[in-house]
């Protein structure tokens, strides 16, 4: 049977039978790095650091520069730790390229086993249970077995980096209701408009990690209210995960009226097509009715595309009375239909 424990000075013995068999190499998710080994054996040392793995889990514990709150846990079977996995409570920079919310590793003598399947499985309920969706998790290009690990898990690969295969995995986690901070989805970011940023699109500056042709026209309508700090509703760029380029623009047409939130959104031209828009506003609809919103949208009767993409979520195009011929169609989701989400 295996089990995710906290670290515990309990399982020291164990701990460090499993770092021999290692024999030196990295022990990803474990934060133990072979030059700590001399200074861990104190075992005073030992207990003090084991006590810190545990407080990285806190979100008020100041962590160093670069580190994130984070869920350390020591992989058991039959009593014995056979390997670390940590789950990583929001993406650097750095782990967004290379690291992943999830890193782990197995002792070789556990290997071939299973073990990391199941850690896997139990690392992924645990970041829902941190509200996590999806998570990261990569591994080396050509480390065969974790790739077919992950994607037993459901991972799906996004790209490759430097040699580090990078895979989305969904984790099923509720969504956060909307709040001004990102949204997180599968293929994106959706970061609030700051009032700077709005200036800077106002006044026709092109920034290095604006893609070609943004801000759009409608792009520049969103922010045209913009004038205080962001919100819940405001405008939020579209940052592609895959290069890190703002692509668009989604947010809503100001706050919610008797529970009712209208979204607009839209993608520069090179962006379309590939699935992107409709992971985003998968992502951006889910956060609003974890708010307990309904949500309602228009446009263009000739906007094919985004018809799709709100089919495929669930909306339905509804007759608004008066309308005439060439007006713009509502779009409603009922509560309950989640069509088909992307994210």
């Amino acid at each position: 049977m295996i089990e995710l424990v906290r670290p515990t000075v309990d399982l020291a013995d164990s701990w460090w039978e499993m770092v021999e068999d290692f024999a030196g190499a990295t022990i990803h998710g474990s934060g133990y790095r072979p030059g700590d080994r001399d200074r861990l054996r104190d075992r005073a040392v030992f207990e003090e650091w084991v006590d810190w793995l545990g407080r990285m889990e806190r979100a008020d514990e100041a962590l160093p520069e670069g580190r994130v709150p984070s869920s350390n846990r020591w992989i058991v079977r039959d009593g014995r730790v056979v390997g670390t996995i940590a789950v990583r409570h929001a993406l650097t920079p750095s782990l967004l390229a290379e690291g992943g919310h999830i890193g782990y590793a197995v002792s070789p003598g556990a290997r071939r086993q299973g073990v990391a399947r199941e850690a896997l499985g139990l690392a992924l309920a645990l970041a829902a249970a941190r509200g996590i969706d999806p998570v990261l998790v990569t591994c080396d290009v050509d480390n065969f077995a974790s790739a077919r690990t992950i994607a037993s898990a459901g991972g799906v690969v996004e790209d490759e980096r430097d040699g580090v295969l990078r895979h989305w995995v969904r984790t099923g986690a509720p969504a956060r209701p909307i709040g001004p901070g990102p949204i997180e989805t599968r293929d994106a970011r959706l970061v609030p408009i700051t009032p700077e940023d709005a200036a800077a699109m106002r006044a026709g500056e092109h920034r290095a990690d604006w893609a070609e042709g943004y801000p759009r026209e409608d792009d520049l309508d969103a922010v045209g209210m913009t004038a205080s700090g962001p919100d819940a509703w405001s405008p939020r760029h579209i940052v592609r995960r895959s290069d890190a380029l703002v692509v668009g623009s989604i947010g809503c047409f100001g706050p919610p009226v008797d529970g009712v939130v209208e979204v607009g959104y839209g993608l520069v031209p090179q962006a379309r097509g590939g699935g992107l828009m409709t992971d985003v506003l998968s992502g951006m609809v889910r956060s609003l009715e974890a708010s307990g919103l309904s949500v309602v949208a228009h446009t263009e009767p000739d906007n094919v595309a985004s018809h799709r993409v709100l089919a495929r979520l669930g909306f339905r195009r509804i007759e608004e009375p008066g309308a005439g011929a060439g007006a713009e169609w509502f779009w409603a989701r009922r509560a309950g239909d989640r069509g088909v989400s992307a994210t």
